[in-house]
């Protein structure tokens, strides 16, 4: 082979590596997605008098009667007439400023959310709440969702007593039974005030 042929092959061979790589690209990053932690939460700095887990036991038509210790605590407050909070426990991670956050629920997952009504951040806020029509201070729901249900308790007679209350944490005991679906336990919440 002569030299005149060689240069233009070489050429040809130069060109044709650089539009392989050229087309050649990188696979795609997998975005990595954090799990969903499921660890009970204990709070080491919990106030005198109240528990330092919130350890709740949930029954509905769907979820077995459980005992769990709950991953997520919350006391959100809004600043609104009437003043109105609710709790809320799981056996998952709920973001504090979203709780109804998409979720894929096991067969033992519960979300628990009492809502209640009338002075909650106000020394007359620590005492009871019930669901009778004529409570001074009420409880507007109380909910368990499970895997295939979201249950409300309808127990005009069950009490939560918020027995500590402060810019921190709220804590107390609640107990609702309407024969079909309950909710029982003591409980310690992160306070999450909203607008106020």
């Amino acid at each position: 082979m002569n030299r005149k042929n060689i240069i233009p092959l070489m050429l040809v061979a130069v060109s044709l590596s650089g539009c392989v790589s050229q087309t050649v690209t990188p696979p795609a990053a997998v975005e990595k997605v954090a799990p969903v932690s499921t660890e009970a939460v204990t709070f080491a700095d919990a106030p005198e008098g109240c528990p330092k887990s919130t350890k709740l036991t949930a029954k509905t038509s769907d979820l077995k009667e459980t005992t769990f210790t709950s991953v997520s605590n919350w006391f959100t407050v809004w600043k609104t007439t009437p003043e109105s909070a609710q709790l809320v426990f799981s056996t998952y991670d709920v973001p504090k400023d979203n709780v109804y956050a998409d979720h894929t629920y096991t067969d033992s997952d519960a979300l628990v959310v009492v809502k209640v009504t009338d002075s909650v951040t106000k020394v007359a806020g620590v005492g009871n709440y019930s669901g009778a029509a004529d409570a001074k201070m009420k409880v507007v729901e109380a909910n368990v969702s499970s895997k295939n249900l979201a249950g409300g308790v309808f127990d005009k007679n069950g009490a939560l007593e918020i027995s500590h209350l402060d810019s921190k944490y709220a804590c107390g005991t609640m107990k609702f039974d309407d024969g079909s679906n309950s909710l029982k336990g003591d409980f310690i919440a992160q306070v999450n005030s909203m607008g106020l």
